[in-house]
């Protein structure tokens, strides 16, 4: 299931209860203050932020988000939020940022929400940030980002018995949160312990405001010295730990990147010079370059080409939507993440003044009957939130479209069209200077000399050279990723000057797509061919005006397509004004390749991105930054390893 039943509420004398649990969200004493002396004061905070850097909090329950929300104040009440004030001790350039990992089964709705927390004014201005991005209720990983990224908040959806087993971070404090144990005891038993202890360092802390017995045995038996302390409110007593049990030298032998990679990176640092060299200026390369100038790093952005997105990257506009199946299967459930984690990624990107995109809409339309039974199915089996899919029936498809439709389809709300280069150029220029940009440089070569990789040029001269490279080449392989199995797909598209279609009419999907609304009228595509020719040609151009055909039969004088009937130059205006040609890079296994190559110290790849790089190129570059500075990952680790290049290590 994709979709999550949304809790149910209602109010015992002002505090939330939940009606399927039979329990309150927070001591009638007050949240705030509960938060602030269990949860915070619990593992000495904010005390312990004075020491600078970034720091990582895991919290078993978000429930109203009460503790995430006064934990972010008391991280901005100390300045260290958009670059106001450095910590002490630290080098200013580290941009520390405040991860918050938090889990929740039964999410409120976002009315829900509002009511709830309306009642802390103290809280009002930074609870209506959260409402303005929270997210659908549908499982997995959302990742929420605040103050210009210095505050994440890593929002799981789903069974924490299922969820946490595929976290991946290093704790520095744990929130142990949630329902009482009576109420609620799936979130109290053994295994639940077994894996916050694989997320912890010896440094971390705990604090919960239960002291059940079983809970403090359990906590015992996972490395945990634990103590009572003066309860809140009511509760006589509240609980506190440390995980410091397991000697070090055992510890470092258990910290491998196989157990934890996150934890293991905090434990045996690597040193460098957060300096990266990022090859190719595409989607990947770019949304790369802009992920880690978020966070202090200082980029050097190789391409052969005099600017961003010249080569797959480069058409008017894509589709940004997200794919469904019915058994949820690893490509949906990355494809979902991404999605998400796309359209939050262009609001934060607005502020540049040059994104041209529009999220009016996807329609995907059934191609027969067999397959609207097939996309029905999908919708009904996953129960799927309508604000992120639904399915359509014929009537409802064709006033959607404005057009007749033969069939039902899929129907994206928050789906629409971006233009990627217009998406390049305005991660770039977020990046600003930390990001050096060298146009007109191909790269023919790269070696490692020391500590540092060296790209180097026909000539062998040292075009950059950097302790970290990320190779976003598209299907432009080096040496060192040749090992990879890549294959180039040709893909044409076809521009067409009068656009027929009402304003607002949603991407149309059938058997390709049909992009209206963009400025230069619409955009038809894309073929996938099995052939290395870069120049259009009117064989993928009639199969273009095909697909539009197949969607508007009655429009005539489709251009040079010979089924119209037409000669061409009798009605320019639906003649083609353009084509362009791309080639995709896809993987063997359809999936990205995401992730540093084990025979090669320093080197990622972010490739095989195929024709999905608008959905799928801002996920997968966080991916590379957090695995890069040993933050909370910001997908599932069996997702993470299906994307890694280690999968192909057997070639």
């Amino acid at each position: 299931m994709t979709a999550l039943p949304p809790a149910r509420l209602l109010f015992d004398h002002g505090v939330p209860r939940s009606v399927d649990f039979d329990d309150v969200y927070h001591s009638a004493d007050g949240a705030v203050a509960q938060a602030e002396t269990v949860f915070l004061g619990g593992n000495g905070l904010p005390e312990r932020w004075q020491d600078g850097g970034s720091f990582q909090i895991l919290e078993t329950g978000f429930g109203l988000g009460v503790n995430f929300l006064v934990t972010w104040h008391h991280w901005q009440n100390l300045g260290f939020h958009l670059g106001v004030r450095p910590p002490m001790g630290s080098d200013p350039t580290l941009n520390p940022v405040l991860h918050f990992v938090s889990f929740e089964k039964h999410p409120l709705t976002r009315k829900d929400l509002a009511q709830a927390l309306a009642p802390f004014t103290q809280l009002a201005l930074l609870a209506q940030q959260l409402l303005a991005v929270w997210p659908p209720l549908v499982s997995g990983y959302h990742r929420l980002e605040f103050d210009q990224g210095q505050v994440v908040l890593t929002l799981i959806l789903g069974d924490i018995q299922k969820t946490l087993p595929q976290l991946r971070m290093a704790a520095d404090a744990i929130y142990l949160d949630g329902f009482s144990p009576d109420k609620n005891p799936h979130m109290w038993d053994a295994p639940l312990f077994h894996n916050l202890a694989r997320q912890c360092l010896p440094t971390t802390t705990l604090a919960s405001w239960t002291v059940a017995g079983h809970v403090r045995r359990a906590l015992e038996a996972e490395g945990f010295t634990v103590s009572r302390e003066s309860g809140f409110g009511q509760k006589r007593e509240r609980l506190v730990a440390l995980f410091n049990k397991i000697p070090a030298a055992a510890f470092a032998h258990m910290a491998t990147p196989a157990r934890n990679a996150v934890v293991a990176h905090h434990v045996n640092p690597t040193r460098n010079t957060r300096h990266a060299l990022v090859v190719g200026a595409g989607l990947a390369g770019c949304l790369t370059a802009e992920a880690l100038s978020r966070r202090g790093w200082r980029v050097d952005l190789l391409d052969a080409h005099s600017g961003p997105a010249q080569e797959a990257s480069g058409n008017p506009a894509g589709i940004l939507r997200p794919m469904l199946s019915q058994d949820d299967n690893r490509a949906s459930r990355l494809s979902r993440a991404a999605f998400l984690h796309a359209a939050r990624l262009l609001q934060s990107l607005n502020h540049t003044g040059i994104l041209q995109y529009k999220l009016c809409g996807v329609l995907h339309l059934a191609a027969d009957a067999e397959q609207e039974i097939l996309q029905r199915a999908a919708i009904d089996h996953q129960g799927v939130a309508p604000l992120y899919a639904q399915f359509l029936e014929r009537s409802e498809a064709t006033a959607c479209a404005g057009i007749k439709t033969e069939h039902g389809g899929w129907y994206f709300p928050q789906a629409g069209w971006v233009n990627p280069i217009s998406l390049c150029q305005a991660a770039l220029r977020s990046a600003g200077e930390r990001v050096h940009s060298h146009w007109n440089n191909p790269i023919a070569g790269l070696h490692r000399e020391g500590n540092h990789w060296h790209a180097t040029n026909s000539e062998s001269a040292v075009l950059a050279k950097a302790p970290v490279v990320i190779l976003a080449t598209g299907s432009h392989v080096l040496p060192q990723a040749a090992h990879l199995p890549l294959q180039s797909i040709r893909g044409q598209i076809t521009q067409l000057g009068s656009d027929p279609f009402a304003p607002g009419t949603p991407v149309l999907c059938l058997s390709g797509y049909v992009i209206s609304g963009l400025p230069s009228g619409i955009c038809i595509g894309a073929t996938y061919d099995n052939d290395t020719n870069p120049n259009p040609t009117l064989n993928s151009e009639q199969e273009n005006l095909a697909r539009l055909k197949r969607l508007l039969p009655d429009l005539a004088d489709l251009g040079s397509d010979p089924k119209s009937g037409s000669d061409p130059k009798s009605n320019p205006k639906n003649s083609p004004i353009g084509a362009r040609v791309g080639f995709r890079a896809v993987s063997q296994d359809r999936m990205p390749i995401v992730g540093g190559l084990p025979t090669h110290e320093g080197l990622y790849t972010l490739m095989g991105l195929g024709s999905r790089g608008l959905v799928l190129g801002g996920l997968c570059a966080e991916l590379i930054a957090a695995q890069l500075n040993g933050e909370p990952l910001p997908l599932e680790i069996e997702l993470a390893e299906a994307l890694s290049p280690q999968r192909f290590s057997k070639y």
